[in-house]
């Protein structure tokens, strides 16, 4: 599932200036935090979009928009992506850095909770969903996120391999394994349905991946 995250993108050869730019300037000039998708997680999120051609992506979590560029790379014409962030700072720099990377004009960024927001949303009206935001949040948006998706809809999840380290997310005086338990919870959930058929993918962080009425056991037909 996981992996050295150089020797998982090097053989890839480098990023293109665009994203390199992109990094560099929200990286090293803006000093916004280093917990964006790595190199082989995004070009996986474009890969898995230009396969599943879906005509309307979610995202909870923008960050300052690298998973949301490479997404919109992949849509198909007429596609639409609505990436959801809570930070006003980072909802502007991602549109900003979408616009530079001239996939701006299919994206639609919206400030706001992003349980507030999933829940004003249509049910089975979306063809995917990537979900890295708030880990222990991750059950909830599952909760939110499985009515969206239409039935053959992709459902990803980031930062879901086991020992992840969310300490720099815990609050003060909370439980330190908050987030390591509700990200074990959201990978339960997943793996009991019978609606959901899964799999884990390499990446640094760990993707895991569920197509919503997919294959079943006899048992669950």
């Amino acid at each position: 599932m996981t992996g050295s995250p150089v020797y998982l993108r090097s053989p890839l050869g480098p990023r293109d200036e665009i994203l390199d730019g992109i990094l560099r300037d929200a990286l090293l000039e803006k000093k916004l935090p280093s917990i964006q998708i790595d190199d082989n997680g995004a070009r996986m999120l474009q890969l898995l979009t230009l396969l599943h051609r879906p005509r309307l992506v979610v995202e909870v979590g923008t960050l300052f928009g690298y998973s949301a560029i490479h997404i919109a790379r992949g849509l198909p014409p007429g596609g639409r992506l609505i990436t959801i962030e809570s930070d006003a700072d980072a909802a502007r720099n991602a549109r900003a850095y979408l616009d530079d990377a001239g996939v701006g004009d299919r994206v639609d960024v919206v400030n706001a909770d992003a349980v507030t927001h999933l829940a004003t949303l249509r049910p089975e009206s979306v063809d995917m969903v990537f979900i890295d935001a708030d880990k222990k949040a991750y059950p909830q948006y599952l909760k939110l996120c499985f009515p969206l998706l239409r039935r053959g809809g992709l459902l990803i999840a980031d930062d879901v391999a086991p020992g992840g380290d969310f300490s720099g997310e815990s609050e003060p005086g909370a439980d330190p394994d908050r987030e390591a338990k509700a990200i074990a919870t959201y990978v339960s959930a997943v793996a009991r349905s019978n609606r959901l058929y899964s799999a884990f993918a390499g990446s640094a962080h760990g993707l895991l991946l569920s197509f919503k009425d997919g294959p079943r056991d006899a048992q669950d037909a």
